[in-house]
């Protein structure tokens, strides 16, 4: 009778919970496997990591864009430090940094973007400003380079702009609304970006190609595909696959706003995450959802995706962590949480970074920056003075680079 009433009052316990957390939460987990309640200390263990990754996969050999490539896969050919890192330098930028510091096709220049509204210029050796340029209102979205050194960045001064590698606006496009995501240079070389409720399509002119028009803001940054396919979330819920001159191919109803950049495998297959609590991998031939996980909390960053194909995201409240789910079916592989405050909107904004050994390196709203190895243990954790929801950026020699939202662009030596 006893464990009849403790099984009553379980479910009644997790009813209560689900209608809180509201229409988005009432699918079942795909696997609970989740971390524990103890913070960073006690979540250790749990398995984020999946073993050394394939030496095969493909990896952006440079970091020039947001994740570091069109697809947003996030890899690096770096190796980050195991131990406590060492900081090589500090730069206050004016303001928070909610963009990954992207750099130079040399990897000499760092490129940061700050919500004061301006783009800085850093020399990789020593941190020294080379220049900085004011882009009229705050800068959400990651600088993008071009293969010439080109910048290419908007603000939600409704402005898209190219800046030379010297810091001169070569010219500025006027968009339908904030320009705030992150850039992506197709094979052909015209620039994708989002602003407003629109995607643009410009060649590295500054001419407009073509134009599409979601239903509502589009937050997240298109991922590029085979063909010069273009895909893309929006606060309307579906995600859009358009072709390579702008046509619509198929959109898809996510059922919740779709506010994160999605991720593409070296297959092609889609995933992106949403406000619904899920995580979602979508057939990019027809836009048919091949499995659909619920994660317990808002995904809103850019997802990742791992040398092995798995499928790495940053999960919201009221049990904040960043996971790793298995491509084939979406059931979570492992996870690694943070203390949480028991708010939905705090979390870990975005898939980590995978470095050449399978160590993978997240930032959090705790302020943290932390380090997991291939094996799932806890490398290092370091607290900054903000929020880190910008995404990582490991440059090709093992240097660490950081921003956050107490305005600090931090460069941490590479591994001795």
């Amino acid at each position: 009778m006893v464990a009849v009433l403790a099984a009553m009052v379980l479910t009644a316990v997790i009813l209560k919970w689900q209608a809180a957390r509201g229409p988005g939460a009432r699918r079942p987990f795909a696997t609970a496997r989740f971390a524990g309640d103890g913070g960073p200390d006690a979540a250790a263990v749990v398995g984020l990591g999946a073993g050394p990754p394939p030496s095969d996969a493909a990896v952006a050999q440079r970091t020039t864009m947001l994740h570091g490539d069109a697809r947003h896969t996030h890899r690096s050919s770096g190796r980050a430090t195991t131990s406590a890192p060492a900081i090589d330098w500090t730069h206050d930028v004016g303001g928070p940094v909610e963009a990954q510091v992207t750099a130079s096709p040399d990897e000499q220049t760092l490129y940061a973007a700050s919500l004061g509204g301006a783009l800085t210029a850093l020399a990789r050796e020593g941190g020294a400003v080379r220049w900085t340029l004011a882009l009229g209102d705050r800068v959400y979205a990651t600088p993008c380079v071009g293969d010439d050194g080109t910048i290419y960045v908007g603000s939600d001064a409704k402005k898209f702009m190219a800046v030379s590698p010297d810091g001169k606006v070569k010219w500025s496009l006027d968009t339908d609304g904030d320009a705030d995501t992150g850039a992506a240079v197709a094979a052909d070389g015209s620039v994708v970006f989002a602003a407003g409720r629109a995607i643009y399509d410009v060649t590295p002119l500054g001419f407009v190609r073509w134009r599409f028009a979601a239903k509502r803001k589009v937050y997240g940054a298109p991922a590029l595909g085979a063909n010069g396919r273009v895909f893309a979330g929006s606060q309307d819920h579906p995600l859009y696959s358009l072709a390579a001159d702008g046509r619509l191919v198929w959109s898809v109803d996510l059922g919740a706003d779709v506010d994160g950049a999605p991720a593409l495998d070296d297959h092609g297959s889609v995933f992106v995450g949403t406000d619904g609590d899920e995580v979602v991998r979508i057939d990019p031939d027809d836009g048919r959802v091949v499995w659909r996980t619920n994660v317990g909390g808002y995904v809103r960053g850019t997802l990742s995706v791992a040398r092995n194909g798995d499928v790495l995201a940053g999960v919201y409240g009221p049990r904040p962590r960043a996971v790793r789910l298995l491509a084939g079916d979406g059931a979570v592989r492992g996870d690694f949480a943070i203390q949480g405050t028991g708010a939905l909107d705090f979390g870990v904004h975005g898939g980590a970074l995978e470095d050449a050994t399978g160590t993978l390196v997240f930032g959090a709203q705790d302020d943290a920056v932390y380090a997991v190895d291939a094996g799932g243990r806890l490398l290092w954790r370091f607290t900054t003075g903000g929020d880190v929801d910008a995404p990582a950026t490991l440059l090709r020699d093992g240097t660490l680079v950081i921003g956050s939202d107490d305005g600090l662009v931090t460069a941490f030596r590479p591994a001795g």
